[in-house]
């Protein structure tokens, strides 16, 4: 007996160590898989039934007629607090999101109308709500001690949606927050400067996140990966190195030049980046 509960804190040590020495709130463990894996490159392998983070049926089409960029343009943050971890790579693993320091209890927000496809427990996530906003926007909201909707349920901008937690993989209480188009995780900083809580002036104007990140990549220090559309594979790449310096996941390398995870890249090779 002592053996056991000895075994469990020395478990429980480590987890916490671990959390807090890689970021993992953007991965997920699915059956077959050797390793974790990023939540947006998880999707089609799940075996949850439709609606977690897409296919939910509901198909808010109200937004439909409107760009991204205006959508994006009318976003609200959706709670008050420093950013305490940004987007991209941490400690070799990839960080989908912007984490935002708030208390236990503290009200979380929602962005902008639509509706909750997903209010559940998920994964390192822990309890998860998410918006869809139509024109292929969501968003995501996690770590959330309580919930304050229920699935299918049709969302105000500014409704209350949760209440701030540290449920799932967290070491302290904080909102994980994530910005989606077409299921494709963005920086959620190319939208908003969360210093003067506001959103950037660039949001309005662009087609949608994809266009928008191509146009602040080279100017601000948030997104400081890919400064170029193209990248020459050099002597020693690899998928997997490309995929880390440029803060890109290798799903959408693959995808974006009809590659397979497996490729053996040529150096020479010239690959889209986005």
């Amino acid at each position: 007996m002592q053996k056991t509960i000895l075994f469990l804190i020395l478990f429980l040590i480590f987890e916490s160590l671990y959390a807090q020495y890689i970021n993992t709130d953007s991965l997920v463990i699915v059956p077959g898989k050797s390793f974790p894996v990023l939540l947006c490159e998880a999707d089609p392998l799940l075996m949850d039934p439709p609606g977690i983070l897409q296919g939910s049926g509901f198909g808010f089409t109200e937004n439909q007629n409107m760009s991204a960029g205006v959508l994006l343009s009318r976003f609200t943050i959706p709670g008050n607090g420093k950013v305490i971890s940004r987007f991209g790579w941490r400690s070799g693993r990839m960080h989908t999101g912007t984490d935002i320091k708030m208390d236990k209890g503290d009200t979380v927000y929602s962005s902008f109308e639509g509706v909750a496809a997903c209010v559940r427990y998920f994964y390192g996530y822990g309890n998860m709500v998410v918006i869809e906003h139509g024109n292929g926007l969501e968003t995501c909201y996690a770590h959330l001690s309580a919930f304050l909707v229920k699935k299918g349920q049709h969302i105000q901008q500014g409704q209350p949606i949760g209440l701030a937690g540290s449920t799932g993989r967290a070491t302290t209480n904080h909102l994980h927050f994530e910005i989606r188009e077409n299921e494709k995780p963005y920086d959620p900083e190319l939208v908003f400067d969360f210093e003067k809580l506001n959103i950037r002036d660039e949001v309005k104007a662009t087609d949608d996140l994809a266009a928008l990140q191509k146009q602040l990549q080279k100017t601000r220090d948030s997104v400081d990966g890919a400064h170029e559309e193209h990248y020459t594979v050099k002597s020693g790449d690899s998928l997997w190195k490309i995929s880390r310096r440029f803060k890109i996941s290798i799903q959408s390398i693959c995808m974006l030049n009809d590659l397979s995870e497996g490729a053996v890249l040529q150096v020479g090779q010239v690959l889209r980046l986005f």
